[in-house]
């Protein structure tokens, strides 16, 4: 081959090579700036916000009002669905939220509520779990449970191991209460207070299963003690209401 073929060949080869070169160059300059537009604040916001879930307490204004109090979502490529998840978890009556993107501009949230299973002291709620959580009670109608703080799941758990031995003798309990003491009182629907103790629980409720039929005049039962080995002790509500009586002049007279 001769000199002035091989000079050809080499110019050939250079400028096939930085064409290449340029082309390469163009496309990765394109991408650039495709990736900045795409991450400049507004140029692809989300749009559209679709709500699913069963939801009776969390309205899909109170959803829509806490996505959109993110300043992230002006973004649908940088916003992260995590933030958006905590940002809705943070909502009273919302247990779970799951949220996905879907191209171009929508999101998707899934919305689970606490599953509540019980009021809580004064002003909260247990959910199924037994995990404690703050949230209008929206004239529910649910069991009382209360104790020291930290014991909501050991309640929740005592109430459903004891309202099925009294729902076998026709009772219900509208109140469950662990004391500071560990001692445990209910309180029936019909408004009659147990007193309990520490131990032996399932045998004294049934001693006042067997027992309670038998007494006269239990529209006047207050409380009963079941504290003993054998046996009960009646608080007539005669007798609550004179000892209520004799407190309050204590109080006036000191």
């Amino acid at each position: 081959m001769s000199e002035a073929a091989v000079t050809r060949t080499r110019l050939g080869f250079l400028s096939g090579l930085l064409f290449f070169l340029l082309v390469l160059g163009a496309l990765l300059w394109s991408l650039w700036q495709a990736m900045i537009w795409a991450t400049a604040a507004n140029q692809v916001p989300v749009n559209s916000l679709i709500v699913q879930g069963e939801h009776r307490f969390v309205s899909r204004d109170d959803i829509r009002a806490s996505v959109l109090a993110l300043p992230e979502l002006g973004n649908f490529f940088t916003l992260e669905v995590d933030r958006v998840q905590q940002q809705l978890q943070a909502l009273p009556w919302v247990y779970q939220a799951s949220v996905r993107k879907q191209w171009p501009d929508t999101l998707r949230v899934y919305i689970v509520e606490q599953p509540a299973a019980a009021f809580w002291n004064d002003d909260a709620l247990i959910n199924t779990h037994g995990e404690v959580f703050e949230a209008d009670r929206q004239q529910l109608n649910l069991i009382q449970l209360s104790g020291p703080d930290g014991e909501a799941h050991k309640v929740l758990e005592e109430y459903r191991r004891l309202q099925p031995l009294l729902a076998a003798g026709g009772y219900d309990i509208s109140r469950l209460h662990l004391t500071p003491r560990f001692s445990w009182e209910l309180t029936l629907g019909d408004g009659v207070r147990l007193i309990l103790g520490r131990d032996d629980i399932e045998a004294r409720l049934q001693r006042f299963v067997n027992v309670y039929p038998g007494i006269i005049g239990r529209e006047r039962v207050a409380y009963l003690d079941l504290r003993y080995d054998t046996g009960l002790a009646v608080g007539w509500k005669q007798d609550e209401e004179n000892d209520q009586e004799r407190g309050t002049k204590s109080d006036r007279r000191a």
